[in-house]
Order: structure tokens, then sequence, then C-alpha cells
């Protein structure tokens, strides 16, 4: 019988402990967070940029196709 409150005194501590651990991280998680938020709002104002990038682009090649390319300065003048 002593072996049993041995073992309960043993996950009694090792419950107790990881409760502890448990509060300190729950404890450090907002600091964490505002941390990450800045370098997050840094992300998304370039991935912004990108698209509006992306869509420069794809409006001036849509609009280069409905006009004549010049000729090409290394070919042969007819």
């Amino acid at each position: 019988m002593e072996d049993l409150f041995t073992g309960a005194a043993g996950l009694t501590i090792i419950f107790f402990i990881f409760l502890v651990l448990l509060a300190i991280l729950w404890t450090l998680l907002p600091f964490a967070i505002f941390g990450i938020k800045k370098r997050l709002d840094e992300q998304i104002k370039i991935g912004n940029k990108l698209v509006s990038y992306h869509q420069a682009l794809h409006e001036h090649l849509k609009n280069a196709r409905n006009t004549q390319a010049p000729s090409s300065p290394f070919e042969k003048p007819q």
C-alpha cells in the first residue's frame, strides 16, 4: 500500500511541475505575440506591395500585347 502512495506522490509532483511551467508559459504568451506583431505587419506591407507590382505588370503586359512590337535592331534591312 505504501508503494501506491509513493507513486501517487511522484505523479502529484510531476503534475505540479507541469502546472507551474504551464502558468509561466501562459504568462509569457502575450509578450511573444506582441513581439511578433510588428514583424508580421511589415510582412503584410511587403506582400501588398508585391501584389500591386504584379497587377501593374499584368496590366502593362496586357497593353503591350495590343500594340505592335518594334522591329529588332538585329534584322537585316530590306
